[in-house]
C-alpha cells in the first residue's frame, strides 16, 4: 500500500480520488484543498506519490511540486488546461486530464507508485 497525497481545490473531486486510491489499495494522505495544506502536509507526512490539481483556486500547485521534486516523491498533474499551460520546468511529468478517465487515473498511480509498492 502507498501513501499517496491528493491535491484538489474542490472537494468532490478530492473525495472521488480518494476513493479510486482505496479502491486501488493505496491510502490518501489529505487531501488537501490549498497550496499551504499541501506544504504542510508535504513537510509533516510520509508520501510516496502525489496527484496534484494544477489551478487551486487563485494560486496554482507549482511550489507544492517543487517540494515534492526536491524530496524526491513522484508526482502527476491533474488538469483541464491541457498540457500548455504547464511552465516548462514541469512540462515533461506526467499528467492526467479532468474530467478523468479511471482507467487512465489507475495506470498513472500504478507507475507513481511502482517503487513504494516494491518496498
Amino acid at each position: 500500500m502507498a501513501r499517496v497525497l491528493v491535491v484538489d481545490d474542490e472537494a468532490l473531486i478530492a473525495m472521488m480520488l480518494s476513493d479510486l486510491l482505496t479502491e486501488y489499495g493505496h491510502e490518501t494522505v489529505g487531501p488537501a484543498h490549498s497550496e499551504a495544506q499541501a506544504l504542510e502536509l508535504v513537510a509533516s507526512k510520509a508520501i510516496d506519490a502525489a496527484i496534484l490539481d494544477v489551478t487551486l483556486g487563485d494560486h496554482d500547485c507549482f511550489a507544492v511540486a517543487q517540494a515534492l521534486g526536491e524530496r524526491g516523491i513522484p508526482f502527476a498533474f491533474a488538469t483541464g488546461h491541457g498540457i500548455h499551460a504547464m511552465p516548462d520546468a514541469f512540462r515533461e511529468r506526467m499528467t492526467v486530464s479532468k474530467p478523468f478517465d479511471f482507467e487512465v487515473v489507475k495506470q498513472i498511480v500504478d507507475e507513481l507508485v511502482a517503487p513504494a509498492t516494491q518496498l
